[in-house]
């Protein structure tokens, strides 16, 4: 079975994609790793069940932690 040819237009209209796929993986996955250690940071940070109220850059979040390192962050509207 050969592979279908691509005309130049297609072979640049899908390198331009690929280059845009593989940033786009590079990203994510700064992001990925970026996420998980402020997670950890988070943990190692928070006292075990605690349930309280931050106030950053001008919003509100209810910030709650269990026994086991598990929190939730959910914004509010009103303190």
């Amino acid at each position: 079975m050969s592979a279908p040819t691509m005309d130049i237009e297609q072979r640049v209209t899908a390198s331009l994609a690929l280059q845009r796929y593989l940033r786009a993986v590079e990203r994510f996955e700064a992001a990925s790793t970026e996420f998980n250690e402020s997670c950890q940071t988070i943990r190692q940070t928070l006292p075990r069940e605690s349930r309280f109220v931050a106030n950053i850059s001008h919003q509100h979040y209810l910030v709650t932690s269990d026994t086991e390192g598990n929190f939730e962050v959910e914004q509010v509207d009103t303190v």
